[in-house]
């Protein structure tokens, strides 16, 4: 038997895919949606009340907000992920986007933006025993991509405690499976064309782990002429010249999250090699809209 469930969290639609599990399908899927809200509610920057916002408003403040284990763990692998990409992921750059326009050109001064940049960086935040505190005001952190492939991993941690064998759990960007589908079919997730094509490209292998793809090249900013991802930089508020979109597929989610984000904010050849050397399995598209990767059409997979 398959339950299949749609709904709407994360600002995003979420598909769930129980197979085989028996007569509780109804008490799993109500589960896994409970797990998904706790999360959304207690760590996304856009709910008012949620841990990362109440950092934001403390902001400049001098006040701490204080962290249970859950949150110093996310917060301890958004700073692995800060030294591992030399400081250049920073959870922190979400103010640099209202610099751009929703079509992805500047619409800020360089005067405007320096003044931003004095209130950007991962550094600025501190966190202690007392919990975490940004150290000027107007600065903020944004935690989204690294919640919401965090969110699936744990879905997927609660349906194997529950003896779920079988199950997709997809939130836009981010999957997580277990096993195979019921039948030995492979889980399978598409990728489009990036020069606009509506079929998939590549339908890629998704069993018994995670995968995660981020930026996306339909959304890319026009600067100076060229192509760049919506990936900022820290340092200038330039678009940062990497890869438009990148595809990961690793153990888990929050493992692909991590690798994807990264290489993205690389440049293309860089990300290309630190890709090829974590030898997880990696599908990307650089600025001239070309694919390349182990799961790139044409290489087998």
């Amino acid at each position: 038997m398959t339950t299949k469930s749609r709904l709407q969290t994360f600002g995003r639609s979420c598909s769930l895919v129980i197979t085989g599990s028996g007569d509780n399908e109804d008490e799993l899927v109500a589960a896994a949606e409970s797990e998904l809200r706790r999360i959304e509610s207690k760590f996304c920057s856009y709910q008012q009340s949620s841990l990362v916002s109440q950092i934001n408003q403390a902001a400049g403040t001098g006040a701490f907000v204080e962290l249970d284990a859950e949150a110093r763990g996310l917060f301890d692998f958004a700073s692995r992920l800060w030294g591992q990409s030399n400081h250049v992921f920073d959870p922190t750059t979400r103010l640099l986007q209202n610099c751009y326009s929703e079509g992805g050109e500047l619409i800020a001064t360089e005067s405007q933006l320096q003044q931003l940049l004095l209130i950007i960086g991962w550094s600025k935040l501190e966190v202690t025993d007392q919990g975490a505190r940004l150290a000027h005001t107007g600065m903020l952190i944004d935690l989204n991509s690294i919640v919401c492939a965090y969110a699936v991993d744990a879905v997927r941690k609660l349906l194997t405690k529950k003896g779920v064998t079988s199950a997709l759990i997809e939130l836009d960007q981010d999957v997580a499976t277990i096993g195979k589908a019921a039948d030995g079919a492979n889980w399978l997730v598409g990728v489009r064309h990036p020069q606009g094509a509506r079929t998939a490209i590549a339908r890629i292998k998704v069993n018994n782990a995670g995968f995660t793809r981020r930026g996306d090249f339909e959304k890319r900013i026009a600067f100076k002429g060229e192509n760049f991802g919506r990936g900022l930089s820290p340092v200038d508020g330039h678009p940062v010249p990497g890869l438009l979109s990148v595809m990961v597929v690793a153990e888990n989610c929050l493992a692909a999250c991590g690798a994807a984000s990264i290489a993205r904010l690389k440049t293309e050849k860089a990300a290309m090699q630190w890709l090829d050397a974590i030898g997880m399995k990696w599908l990307a598209i650089d600025r001239d809209l070309n694919c390349h990767g182990p799961l790139a059409p044409g290489d087998g997979y």
